[in-house]
């Protein structure tokens, strides 16, 4: 539920509130242990702070996220991360 929340607050620009939401989400799906939706949070927090300017926190939200897609299995998903990691560790 915080997921979406905080894609709805995403796009109304609200931008405050998402940053809460997104950081419930993460901590709500580590705490109920669903790795998936943890990879996922993750994933798009990161680019949520990509395209508010805020590349370095981007960047620790990526890493996270092809973390838990490595950890869930999901490696092909985890490898398109990488473009990211590799495009902000070279900034």
């Amino acid at each position: 539920m915080y997921l979406l929340q905080a894609e709805e607050q995403f796009c109304s620009r609200n931008f405050e509130r998402t940053e809460t939401l997104y950081d419930a989400a993460i901590l709500s799906s580590k705490t109920h242990k669903f790795v998936n939706e943890e990879a996922l949070a993750n994933e798009l927090a990161g680019h949520f702070y990509l395209e508010t300017g805020r590349r370095n926190r981007s960047l620790h939200y990526f890493s996270q996220a092809f973390e838990k897609y490595n950890e869930w299995g999901a490696v092909a998903k985890a490898t398109t991360l990488t473009q990211y990691l590799d495009e902000e560790s070279e900034r």
